[in-house]
């Protein structure tokens, strides 16, 4: 096994407070600031990034990202953060020759954004990634093999029962809108962070053996046709909002390995793993794409059948070992192994995620209908309840955001209209609520002049048997 984990965050937690001024200070630069009602999408305009830099002032950052707090605020924060800070890099040029194009121009690529970035951005793959290192163990390389089938066995099962759900749920084209954004949308930094590491060497012994860069080999113009029947076809970030921590955390992952040289083979691994969730991800591409009549959808959304891509991974992966074994040993395997374990970790986390998001938004009205139940519950209970109570005025607009507890959304007079995908326009007025899960991405924005609301927090056991037919695969 390494000597070194590839990320820890304990050597690393003394820095928490003087990170934290740091961090502060890059969040309030003008391209992060919180968004405004007109900014829900963000038309192209990828010099906005809304980090929404007010939770800074009760995040501390002195505990790392755990398995279980992947989805809450820490986590999403650091990985807006982080991608921001990634994609300084990426030379997106103004759209056009106005004078405010190229102010957002210097504005998102100054100098000041690219020094404080350089000085947050390991402190903060720490504190988001050290639980992708935590306990890891030597992989040996005939599991491996096995890790790396098992990740997409894994993904494609995932995928297909998400599939199944939104269709049973008549939520299929909403929830493909939603889970283009996670993966399509988020592609093109991915496929960024391997274009990198390939020019600068990482993958030179392997040739033509390396792991694809994702959206290589891909026919996108069936991926294209799919975005646009479900509303997705503007460039990348303009549906930053709607990003989960998790999918931003896929990217992160990759950019994390290829900037440092001595992570080169356990990018091997990670990239191996990512190409193995796209071929995945290709799968749904084309069950959705028959689902909802796509003209042209290719089988899987690839140039080859998914079985023909598989067969060229595990062949590429199996001469990728040999390679390592014969040339650096054990030590070279073991590094390989950290990478993709790694990935094999983010992805299970990645499809909590995103499984809990669909779950969620494909039910919302028998959310409604459950926070009508707790409402009467806490009225006969717990009158007394612990609760946040809100006073905003009109166009007030909630930066998309997350909870660390179960909360009811309840309007005590005026008008709010409330989100939880692109498209999503839930109108909530006196009287009115909805059930917030814990960890699911929301935003709201105010339709009356002033709008009163109360967010009670809801025991987690009261929460559980109120969702259980809720479940993916509950009702399959």
């Amino acid at each position: 096994m390494p000597a070194t984990p590839l990320f820890s965050f304990a050597p690393r937690a003394a820095e928490a407070d003087d990170q934290l001024d740091l961090i502060r200070s890059f969040a309030d630069l003008h391209p992060y600031r919180s968004a405004m009602v007109e900014e829900l999408v963000l038309d192209e305009d990828f010099y906005r990034r809304p980090l929404r830099p007010e939770d800074l002032s009760f995040i501390r950052f002195d505990e790392p990202v755990t398995p279980d707090t992947v989805t809450l605020l820490p986590s999403l924060a650091s990985h807006r953060l982080l991608l921001s800070i990634n994609e300084l890099d990426v030379a997106r040029l103004p759209r056009d020759g106005a004078p405010e194009a190229f102010a957002a121009f210097d504005h998102f690529y100054g100098e000041e954004s690219r020094l404080l970035g350089g000085r947050i951005r390991p402190f903060l793959e720490d504190f988001v990634f050290d639980h992708l290192a935590a306990g890891e163990a030597p992989v040996a390389p005939a599991d491996q093999t096995r890790l790396l089938r098992d990740v997409l066995n894994r993904e494609a099962g995932f995928l297909g029962t998400l599939f199944a759900h939104l269709k049973r749920a008549d939520y299929l084209e909403e929830g493909m809108r939603f889970a283009l954004i996670q993966h399509w949308c988020l592609a093109e930094s991915r496929r960024l962070a391997m274009s990198r590491a390939r020019a600068g060497g990482w993958f030179g012994p392997l040739g033509d053996g390396a792991p694809r860069l994702v959206l290589d080999a891909v026919d996108d113009r069936a991926i294209a046709r799919l975005a646009r029947r479900c509303g997705v076809d503007l460039k990348p970030h303009s549906y930053w909002q709607f990003y989960l921590s998790t999918s931003m955390a896929r990217a992160n992952l990759l950019h994390a390995l290829a900037r440092r040289p001595d992570r080169a083979l356990a990018l091997w691994g990670a990239g191996f793993a990512a190409e193995a969730e796209w071929i995945a991800f290709g799968c749904l591409l084309a069950q959705a794409g028959e689902a909802l009549g796509i003209e042209g959808a290719t089988p899987a959304g690839h140039n080859r059948h998914p079985a023909e891509a598989l067969e060229d991974l595990g062949r590429r992966f199996g001469r990728a070992l040999e390679l390592a074994e014969a040339r650096w040993g054990e030590e070279g395997l073991a590094r390989i192994g950290q990478g993709l374990a790694a990935a094999s970790r983010l992805r299970d986390a990645a499809e909590r995620d995103l499984g809990e998001q669909l779950e969620w938004l494909s039910a919302i009205p028998a959310y409604r209908e459950i926070a009508g139940k707790i409402d009467a519950r806490i009225q006969a209970e717990c009158p007394d309840i612990d609760r946040e109570t809100f006073v905003e005025p009109r166009e007030m607009c909630s930066t998309t955001h997350v909870h660390d507890d179960y909360r009811l959304v309840a309007i005590e007079t005026g008008d709010m209209v409330f989100w939880g995908n692109l498209g999503m326009e839930l109108k909530l007025a006196p009287s009115e609520m909805v059930l917030v899960p814990m960890g699911r991405l929301h935003g709201s924005s105010i339709l009356s002049e002033e709008c009163v609301y109360h967010q009670p927090i809801i025991p987690e056991e009261w929460i559980h048997p109120l969702v259980a037919d809720l479940k993916l695969g509950a009702r399959a």
